[in-house]
């Protein structure tokens, strides 16, 4: 494992009114989500660099109205295909 370390102004640290580990763990989920959204790290590795279970990942995630599905737009309209002939599909079978 690496250490990367971040100077941060003593003026910042009485501003923020946090010790030393609240900001590495705050830099670490700000971070992970980050990574999250550029889609350089999946859910569990995100979750894992924020030192969070994955369930704690997706809620923290919820709380900044982050979708843990993030697809782009051509795997959506994959998707939109594959469910109208699903639905073709039922329609001759079923009617």
């Amino acid at each position: 494992m690496k250490t990367i370390t971040i100077p941060v102004d003593d003026e910042i640290l009485f501003a923020i009114k946090k010790d030393v580990k609240h900001i590495q763990a705050d830099f670490m989920q700000i971070l992970a989500i980050h990574y999250f959204k550029e889609r350089l790290l999946g859910l569990g590795l995100a979750a894992r660099m924020a030192g969070m279970t994955k369930n704690n990942f997706v809620s923290l995630l919820g709380k900044y109205n982050i979708d843990i599905y993030q697809y782009t737009n051509d795997e959506l309209q994959s998707e939109f295909k594959l469910i109208d002939k699903i639905a073709e599909g039922y329609i001759e079978y079923h009617c």
